[in-house]
């Protein structure tokens, strides 16, 4: 019984298969996180600079 446990204890610790994914995962979240954050920090930033950049374009297109 405790040679199987050893030996599915060397498996698992040696078993690095999924190891690459979880470490593509945390980067994207590193970057992602940050991004988002500032995203809801700054909305009514954002949206302001939008919609005066919407405005300046529906001028010029009208000719106004």
């Amino acid at each position: 019984m405790v040679a199987r446990l050893r030996q599915l204890a060397r498996r698992l610790h040696t078993d690095t298969a999924g190891a690459m994914s979880v470490e593509k995962i945390l980067i994207i979240a590193l970057i992602a996180l940050p991004i988002l954050i500032l995203l809801v920090l700054f909305r009514n930033q954002i949206e302001g600079w939008f919609n005066t950049q919407s405005a300046a374009l529906n001028t010029d297109a009208n000719g106004n």
